[in-house]
């Protein structure tokens, strides 16, 4: 158990369901094959025929193939070696060589069984239902081994036999990693959104197999932008689960005080869901990757999460001692505050199956041999088991896994047996799986979380812009058409993936969004006004040319002017139009001066335009008047003793003065 936990453990780094990219890079490590698998018989009814066709590569055409099949396994670990080729035991029988044909790229090897003898011809006798390991083998002609695969042959219990079927809820990870253009702006690549148009159309032809999606909801809007409208689900076989924008780093955005983003995250990407899928996403049930904390948790709570599956590598020692019992029962999980969780373990090992190989038709088949196996040692009613399929699966290993659900009962292969394995989505699962139960109560286990990193100088970035958010909805109350792209980009940013110059280069962008908008909301770029008393009104021309109204606070201030009905009040800009707003003033001097003007947000959180209007003013104040008037008293009382001094000067000299006679 040991070996297949340190196994196990080693899987986990590509399995991080939200993270395609260390997924692809484990998948292409893997050596390439000249054996490959074409297609495989899924399950196969008692007296039915396992048939396997595969891809002979650049095998010699004298080449030969065959076909061996072994006794069945009994343990997962053990599964575990057949898959890497190891300890597959005693051979029951082998299949006569068939020549690889000249020309052909594919080679069909047939193996009938019964479940009692005789024998069919050219087959074996298969007298009990399990998961038997099949080598096919590919020999030269002096009989040197040249190439091998292993799969396996899944033998379905008799119609007759009493079996409880293994309750099956597959999630469906639809994700993409994002790109980030010259501009900044967030984006997914053309092959990206091929990629998950090919899941929503496999995912669309499977319509009656119960999936559960767990869709990024950046890659449906990008496929709705792209006017692909494949991702619409069918509601009756699906359920949809709520998701953030972008896949993000939860308990670092919590412990960096950044806790609101996440449910930012959600509610904008709730709204794409609902109107892609034509009906609100599920936030009772949640499919938790390791970055979500406790913390974290407690968040997710407010927003109505009950149930939760988290990978299986998250829980602390129970794994080890009884694997199978921890992945096909519900337990408890809590939270950070104490608040109790429904949970389930995703089955690590079948997720990863799917990304393990490069042969992607054979790690299909690997995955249904785990379920099987699973199911057989854990046999009885309410069992049920998680299994995440990660987003970088390739899409003929997606397609190859639903064609094996949708045939459970061995049709194909030309006989019925009962089904191993039922299909249902995540809700159905957590209804129909038992508690695991401990002195009769159910059993609380211990789990793991990611580490917080730093936010860094992003937190800081990430702050601002939210303060610059919520500024522009209080400026536009009815523009969230507006504003949810600026909204989105913001989210964007906060994607795992992404470095942080990324990042900044997403939040420039954001910025200059907003700016685009702000700059719609001016004041004249020069104004000039007169004052010719001592109180007035200075007009104030305010342009809007958003087609929504705007509600705006005008801030106004001057070194020699007074405002009497206040320095800051709001008004409203209507759509498309010019408002005009006087500013009551009183001043008492005369002169030239400044006054400036801002406009702001409601609440004055954002602002949006600045301005200074020249203000001249030629009144006189009453103080002013006052002092004039003393001082044209002063100056006529002056002027009049000035002028009686001057007449009374003169008649003096001239009474003074000697007559020219009497000076004879």
């Amino acid at each position: 158990m040991m070996r297949r936990l340190l196994s196990l453990v080693g899987v986990l780094a590509l399995l991080v369901v939200l993270c395609p990219d260390d997924a692809t890079a484990q998948a292409t490590n893997v050596a390439t094959h000249q054996l490959s698998l074409v297609r495989q018989t899924a399950f196969v009814g008692p007296n039915g025929t396992f048939t396997v066709e595969v891809a002979t590569g650049d095998l010699p055409a004298n080449s030969k193939l065959n076909l061996v099949i072994y006794n069945a396994i009994t343990s997962r670990s053990r599964l575990d070696r057949t898959i890497a080729g190891e300890q597959l035991g005693s051979a029951l029988f082998s299949t006569p060589s068939t020549a690889i044909t000249a020309n052909s790229a594919s080679t069909t090897l047939p193996l009938p069984i019964n479940d009692q003898w005789p024998a069919p011809e050219g087959g074996t006798v298969l007298s009990t239902s399990g998961v038997y390991p099949v080598l096919i083998e590919a020999t030269a002609a002096n009989g040197s081994r040249l190439d091998s695969i292993v799969t396996h042959l899944l033998r379905l219990p008799s119609v007759t036999t009493p079996t409880a079927p293994l309750a099956l809820a597959i999630t469906v990870v639809v994700d993409a990693p994002l790109n980030v253009s010259p501009d900044g702006s967030p984006e997914l690549s053309a092959a990206e959104i091929l990629r998950a148009n090919d899941q929503f159309r496999i995912m669309s032809s499977f319509a009656t197999t119960p999936l559960t999606l767990a869709a990024t909801p950046f890659v449906v809007q990008a496929l709705a932008d792209a006017g692909n409208s494949s991702a619409r689900p069918n509601s009756q076989f699906r359920q949809t689960l709520s998701r953030p924008y972008v896949p993000i780093d939860s308990g670092s955005l919590m412990a960096g005080g950044r806790g609101s983003l996440i449910e930012q995250e959600y509610t904008a990407a709730d709204a794409i869901l609902a109107a892609a899928f034509e009906a609100a996403p599920d936030h009772e049930t949640m499919v938790l990757d390791p970055s979500v904390s406790p913390a974290a948790l407690d968040q997710l709570a407010k927003m109505g999460t009950r149930s939760v599956v988290l990978q299986s590598s998250q829980l602390r020692s129970s794994i080890v001692t009884d694997e199978s019992s921890v992945l096909t029962n519900r337990f408890l999980i809590e939270g950070e505050s104490g608040t109790s969780f429904a949970a389930m373990a995703n089955d690590d090992t079948t997720s990863s199956r799917f990304v393990m190989t490069s042969d992607p038709i054979l790690g299909a088949h690997h995955a249904l041999a785990e379920l099987m196996m699973l199911h057989e040692e854990q046999p009885g009613a309410n069992r049920g088991v998680a299994v995440t399929i990660p987003a970088a699966t390739d899409t003929a290993a997606f397609t190859e896994f639903l064609t094996g659900l949708s045939t459970a009962t061995g049709a194909p292969s030309g006989s019925l047996g009962n089904s191993v394995i039922q299909p249902v989505t995540l809700d159905e699962v957590f209804t129909r799986t038992g508690i695991a139960t401990a002195s009769q109560k159910p059993i609380v286990r211990d789990w793991t979380s990611n580490e917080p990193t730093e936010l860094g100088t992003y937190g800081t970035l990430l702050e601002q812009a939210q303060w610059n958010l919520l500024g522009l909805r209080s400026l536009l109350p009815e523009g969230n058409e507006l504003i949810a792209p600026i909204e989105r980009t913001v989210l964007a940013s906060a994607e795992t993936t992404l470095t942080l110059g990324d990042r900044e280069a997403i939040l420039s962008n954001a910025d200059a969004q907003l700016d685009s908008l702000t700059s719609a909301i001016s004041l004249p770029t020069s104004q000039k006004v007169t004052l010719t008393s001592s109180s007035g009104k200075i007009p104030l021309v305010i342009t809007n040319t958003l087609p929504v109204e705007a509600l705006v606070q005008i801030t106004v201030s001057s070194p020699k002017l007074e405002f009497p009905e206040g320095t800051t009040y709001e008004i409203v800009l209507s759509p498309s139009s010019t408002t005009r707003t006087d500013i009551a003033v009183t001043t008492r001097a005369s002169g030239a001066f400044p006054l400036d003007v801002e406009i702001a947000s409601s609440g004055g959180g954002l602002l949006v335009a600045s301005s200074r209007i020249d203000v001249r003013s030629t009144a006189i104040s009453g103080f002013g008047l006052f002092v004039s008037i003393l001082a044209g008293l002063f100056l006529l009382v002056w002027w009049g003793r000035h002028f009686r001094h001057t007449r009374r000067a003169r008649a003096l000299v001239a009474a003074d003065e000697p007559s020219p006679t009497s000076g004879g």
